[in-house]
């Protein structure tokens, strides 16, 4: 997609705010090595700039769903490890060997047939095996497939390098344990006193800061704690020791003086007041905005002022306070004044998840790294 520049809507990201999270997540979890998720163009905050910004911050490794993700950090000389997530068609084994990823396997035939891809003179594929242990996702289930597979690496003629080992918990963010609990005895089933690899992660966001204590966490896989965002959204820790990752601005484009029930936008499910003053927004539900984000009070002139009428695909409009010139800036995510717009409060707003939120950003916005 192409990257709107000319226009005044941007994302901000914050290198400060990202090395803040890294430190108080790695204090909080006592990681030695740390994963950053850049998924799905780095949770919408943008795959690139994000990934540079992050390794800058103190990250010291990536990890991404598919292998184009991976290819195009390498592409602009990203050198860090970075570890495939989802499955990989083991026709493109050697194309991962030889841009040094780490290939996530979760069966045994998989192993076999990207051996035949790589030959014995090929580039090193460095393996990561996954362990379904109760996320019902990919990875092996069965405690002698997954040592047929840890021995078939060890003892291959293939340059395989067995790098790695992962689960994944489905419910780590919430008061209730019993489910990870479970996951957990799943995992020393499936895995105790079988050959380790040098890493070894268990540990996403929630997993990390609330269970550092139960599991091994010198290496962890760190998402949306990184970001700004609290994996459990309160309910295990507040978000006060999180800094805001990401601000989402643009600028009125557009400013009219409205007779009294003047329709607004399609549907006209809005009508003005005599002498309402509507600013028109750069930005729609094309950018990533959730459509029911009509009535959400976004920020100008440090004062609120609320979306009116339903979101266009490029443009939406607002109901301004006052009379205000063109170009004034509008923060739709972010601070302004002694007022805040997070994520959080975007995403109760349209009842979704604030990475729900910021992963349907798109890549028309504008991203620059600040501070």
């Amino acid at each position: 997609m192409v990257v709107a520049i000319t226009r005044p809507t941007k994302i901000k990201i914050s290198k400060s705010a990202i090395t803040h999270n890294v430190t108080v997540t790695r204090e909080m979890s006592g990681a030695k090595f740390m994963f950053l998720a850049v998924k799905a163009n780095a949770y919408g905050f943008g795959l690139q700039t994000m990934a540079q910004a992050a390794i800058k911050g103190g990250v010291d490794g990536l990890a991404v769903a598919v292998l184009d993700e991976a290819l195009a950090l390498r592409q602009v000389g990203i050198t860090v490890p970075i570890l495939i997530l989802g499955i990989t068609l083991p026709q493109y084994a050697k194309l991962m060997a030889d841009n040094d990823l780490i290939a996530t396997v979760s069966d045994v035939a998989w192993l076999r047939q990207a051996a035949d891809n790589l030959g014995a003179t090929a580039n090193p594929l460095q393996v990561n095996l996954g362990v379904d242990t109760g996320m019902g996702r990919i990875g092996f289930r069965e405690r002698d497939e997954l040592a047929e597979a840890i021995t078939y690496l060890q003892q291959s003629e293939t340059p395989f390098i067995y790098q790695s080992i992962m689960t994944h918990f489905a419910e780590a963010d919430s008061l209730n344990n019993d489910y990870f609990h479970e996951q957990l005895a799943n995992w020393h089933t499936l895995t105790d006193d079988l050959p380790m690899p040098p890493m070894v992660h268990l540990a996403n966001s929630g997993a990390a800061l609330y269970h550092a204590d139960e599991i091994p966490t010198d290496y962890i896989r760190a998402g949306t704690v990184i970001y700004g965002m609290e994996p459990s959204r309160g309910s295990v820790l507040p978000d006060n020791y999180l800094k805001p990752v990401l601000t989402l601005e643009t600028e009125l484009i557009y400013v009219k003086k409205m007779p009294a029930n003047a329709a607004i936008s399609y549907g006209h499910t809005y009508h003005t007041q005599e002498g309402e003053w509507i600013g028109t927004l750069p930005i729609g539900y094309a950018d990533g905005l959730p459509r029911p984000l009509k009535g959400f009070e976004v920020l100008v002139n440090g004062q609120k002022a609320p979306i009116v009428g339903n979101l266009a695909m490029d443009q939406m409009m607002i109901s301004l306070p006052e009379e205000l010139p063109v170009g004034t800036t509008v923060t739709i995510i972010g601070q302004q004044g002694q007022y805040e717009n997070t994520l959080e409060d975007v995403a109760q707003h349209v009842s979704l998840a604030p990475w729900v939120v910021a992963t349907g950003l798109q890549e028309r916005l504008m991203r620059v790294i600040v501070d």
